[in-house]
């Protein structure tokens, strides 16, 4: 860029670049290397990018049992725009792993780091892993203290107000303390590990003893600074009923937002959250003949519920996956595979992607792309706070 250009000019230019191009500036010279590796540089690119465009990102178990991951463009070429992903070190070595969830670029995975004699790490202990698929950059955490499948929750997002990402670990201590054989007056731990501190530490919460259960994994959704998650409450007559349980990512607090009758004393197994236009949408079964009742709440108001349509799907032995921007809902056949396909609800049409897994395997979830991360090392953090690399 011409020496004519004064500085600071030229840094709000390539503020504009996409994050492929930026990725390749940085060999341009080492003052714009450092600027754009710089935490402000990046922090400014997440706040003020918001036209990123959209990407889903499928994992399935291919014939041979291998985690395969797969990122469509979701825009007007969907879906030609199809690629084959490259995983770090830290993600293929997890074993058992799943989605926790995906926010400002990062995707945040949770499972147990597989035995392997030349690997750096702990074997069989449980990690989580925040992975920008953008530009292949990775951190590797270790959990601490995990009752799995039973008695731990999770749930990510990336703080609007500060970029640093956060993952918070909610743990049923009934449960965690009746298996080591323990009485606990107390119902939820909640610990928060965020970047920037590289530490696990106990939030002081406000999760009412009421909470039954908290309906993990595969129900999380990040809106507006807040993670929501279905959840189960007891009412003083002892009746169950389904909620909304948001936690916002810069406060730390916990939310309780109720639900419509129709959906409260619904069944939970047949009850699916998405998001959808930056609102919350909830998947009704209705039926077993393939009726869907789709709802969408506005801004975090418990009372703006409102039963936009409902949708045929034909095909029984289906289970939503995910909304793409335009309305068309991903979905996998549980027939004898997991073949992904996209359905149109207005015009009901099904368009196969030609992804075929194994049963059961198959995840999508929705990312844009960012910079996060591209100042850190790819790392190992223990819950002692000790690192190692890795890559």
């Amino acid at each position: 860029m011409s020496d004519h250009i004064p500085f600071d000019i030229q840094v709000e230019i390539i503020k504009r670049l996409p994050i492929r191009s930026l990725i390749r500036v940085r060999s341009v010279s080492k003052v714009w290397k450092s600027v754009i590796e710089s935490s402000d540089f990046i922090v400014d690119y997440t706040v003020h990018n918001h036209d990123q465009p959209q990407h889903l990102l499928i994992r399935y178990d291919n014939l041979y049992s291998e985690e395969t991951y797969v990122s469509i463009v979701d825009d007007d070429t969907f879906p030609q725009n199809k690629v084959s992903i490259i995983v770090p070190p830290s993600v293929n070595l997890l074993w058992d792993s799943f989605v926790v969830g995906a926010s400002h670029g990062l995707v945040c995975l949770f499972g147990y780091y597989r035995n392997h004699d030349d690997a750096e790490y702990y074997s069989g202990t449980a990690m989580a892993v925040l992975w920008n698929p953008s530009i292949r950059k990775s951190v590797a955490i270790a959990v601490p203290d995990v009752d799995w499948p039973a008695g731990t929750n999770f749930g990510f997002g990336v703080c609007p107000a500060t970029s640093d990402p956060k993952i918070v670990k909610i743990t049923d201590t009934h449960t965690h303390k009746r298996m080591k054989g323990v009485s606990c007056s107390r119902h939820w731990l909640v610990e928060v590990f965020s970047l920037s501190s590289r530490v696990w530490r106990s939030s002081v919460g406000n999760l009412s003893d009421n909470l039954f259960e908290i309906k993990w994994p595969h129900s999380q959704v990040i809106i507006d600074g807040s993670v929501y998650w279905f959840g189960t409450k007891i009412s003083t007559s002892d009746t169950k009923f389904e909620l909304f349980i948001s936690f916002d990512l810069s406060t730390e607090e916990f939310r309780e937002i109720y639900l419509p009758n129709t959906l409260a004393f619904h069944d939970p197994m047949y009850m699916y959250l998405f998001k959808l236009c930056d609102s919350l949408i909830v998947l009704q079964e209705w039926s077993m003949n393939g009726i869907y009742k789709v709802w969408m709440m506005d801004n975090g108001d418990s009372k703006s519920f409102t039963n936009l349509c409902n949708v045929n799907i034909p095909n029984l032995s289906s289970c939503p996956l995910e909304f793409r921007r335009n309305g068309e809902l991903m979905m996998r056949l549980t027939d004898d595979s997991d073949a992904l396909i996209v359905y149109n609800p207005f015009l009901e049409h099904m368009n196969d992607l030609g992804i075929e897994g194994q049963c059961y395997s198959s995840l999508v979830s929705s990312y844009t792309e960012s910079l996060i991360l591209l100042d850190q090392a790819d790392t190992l953090v223990d819950d002692e706070d000790d690192e190692e690399t890795i890559v």
